[in-house]
């Protein structure tokens, strides 16, 4: 009985800390794989057929003689732990006290068009991971 009672405030406590938890991941633009850009030919396959395939680039940039198109897309994730969230089975108030993590990753499908809008080359990039570490109110 008294191994018990110890396990039982160690759950209780943990379960406490947890309630203050939160974990998110969120998706922008739907991610463009190897596999689905097979399709383009270069010298062959036009700007316009990617398009249809892939939808809008996020930008079109004309460099020189050529035409830069750019599609991204990332994946955000967080997690969260509010450490004040313990103060409200004591006090009236619970203070925020929140310790974070925010990884970001960017990544990137770059095409080069000629003025024809005929693909002559294509390639798949990331942006260095933007993460970073937050404790507050410290």
């Amino acid at each position: 009985m008294i191994g018990r009672v110890p396990c039982a405030l160690a759950l209780l406590i943990l379960n406490v800390i947890l309630v203050g938890c939160g974990v998110r991941r969120v998706d922008f633009n739907t991610p463009i794989h190897a596999q689905g850009v097979e399709f383009i030919r270069p010298g062959e396959t036009t700007l316009q057929q990617v398009v249809e395939r892939l939808g809008g680039p996020e930008d079109l940039n004309l460099v020189s003689d050529e035409v830069l198109a750019e599609f991204r897309w990332s994946t955000t994730r967080s997690a969260s732990l509010n450490l004040g969230y313990l103060f409200r089975f004591i006090s009236p108030v619970s203070p925020s006290m929140t310790m974070s993590g925010t990884g970001i990753n960017i990544e990137r499908l770059l095409i080069t068009c000629d003025k024809q809008l005929v693909v002559r080359s294509y390639a798949f990039g990331k942006a260095e991971e933007h993460a970073f570490f937050e404790f507050w109110p410290f």
